[in-house]
């Protein structure tokens, strides 16, 4: 667990350090916004880079802080909550580290970018999820982690029938995420995505109330 807050420190600190080691380097008119064809809208001081890291900081506190909460419940509880610090982090990075870029070059319209931005954070989130999926079966007891409904919190048989299943059903929406970035060209990959996990969601709440009927009580 260490090792996970220890990566999670470091990822959320890349959002701050990245910025303010490529600050000397940026020229000092730079793309500030982009719209949604990926052509430049604005442009702006180079000290505009440090506005998202001011968020995103105190954001990845609270959320490791969160974490520690979790400790009290289940050790698994604050594992799959860390992870999920680690995989949103590291799409912030992403995201930071490729507008740095933008930024130093003064990119007019990202499709002219060498990475499709989308496909590379549509992929980075379904390693994510599958690694989260692999991880949900470890709950082993009803909390508020993990995929629950009304019928899944019925006993704890029950409830881990539904984690085996919302973690197979979430590893496949992670699949299909990174499908979806490999195959799916620009911001059409989220589409593939939100469907994937829609179709993941619905499957969870369907089987939860078949395991509900279906075993009996304790």
């Amino acid at each position: 667990m260490k090792t996970l807050y220890a990566v999670s420190n470091l990822l959320i600190l890349l959002t701050l350090i990245a910025p303010l080691a490529a600050l000397p380097f940026l020229p000092d008119r730079i793309p500030a916004h982009y719209n949604a064809a990926g052509a430049v809208d604005r442009w702006g001081s180079k000290y505009e880079v440090l506005i998202f890291p001011v968020f995103l900081f105190p954001y990845g506190a609270v959320w490791t802080a969160c974490g520690r909460l979790w400790r009290g419940q289940t050790e698994t509880a604050e594992l799959l909550w860390m992870i999920g610090n680690i995989v949103q982090f590291a799409v912030f990075d992403f995201m930071v580290l490729y507008f740095l870029y933008a930024d130093f070059r003064q990119t007019e319209n990202l499709n002219f970018m060498p990475l499709d931005l989308n496909r590379l954070l549509c992929g980075v989130s379904g390693l994510g999820l599958i690694a989260l999926g692999n991880w949900m079966p470890k709950l082993k007891e009803p909390g508020p982690v993990g995929l629950r409904t009304p019928w899944s919190v019925k006993n704890t048989a029950v409830w881990r029938k539904c984690q085996r299943f919302g973690g197979w059903a979430l590893a496949a929406a992670g699949v299909f995420s990174a499908g979806g970035a490999l195959l799916v060209p620009g911001a059409w990959c989220w589409l593939w995505m939100a469907l994937a996990l829609a179709s993941a969601g619905i499957a969870g709440a369907v089987y939860s109330r078949h395991a509900a009927s279906t075993t009996p009580d304790e």
